[in-house]
């Protein structure tokens, strides 16, 4: 194999590893169900009834269209729901209301899949899942 080859390959398996290659890609759905599971679950467990009801429902679509056993998921919801009991809420400086802040659960919620714990749990989820969604 010649040098350029071999640089080739090796920038084509770093570009790989370090997700470069996906940019732009859709999602697998398994993926995408059981991290829209984690956000949602997050919404369900604020303090707002408008977004405990949108992360429910949202929960409830994601239950009802996937494959699977859906108690999968359970352990999922409890590395969501002990990270959430951290209380590392995102907060801005409310602007309307000088001196005070203002709490951002959207985006708490659509960071929390990020959280090591709860990435672990996307992935065990994703693992078990995977089979039953084939090559989605």
């Amino acid at each position: 194999m010649t040098r350029l080859a071999l640089l080739l390959s090796a920038l084509a398996i770093a570009g790989q590893v370090n997700g470069a290659g996906t940019i732009g890609a859709p999602r697998p759905a398994v993926l995408r169900d059981v991290e829209g599971y984690a956000i949602a679950s997050c919404l369900a467990r604020q303090d707002r009834p408008y977004l405990m009801d949108q992360g429910d429902a949202w929960a409830s679509v994601i239950v009802q269209r996937m494959k699977g056993d859906v108690n999968v998921l359970a352990g999922l919801a409890e590395q969501v729901q002990a990270e959430s009991a951290r209380g590392r809420m995102a907060v801005i400086r409310d602007e309307a209301n000088p001196g005070k802040d203002k709490m951002l659960p959207v985006l708490y919620c659509s960071e929390i899949i990020d959280r090591p714990t709860v990435r672990a749990a996307i992935e065990k989820a994703v693992a078990a899942l995977a089979p039953s969604y084939g090559r989605e």
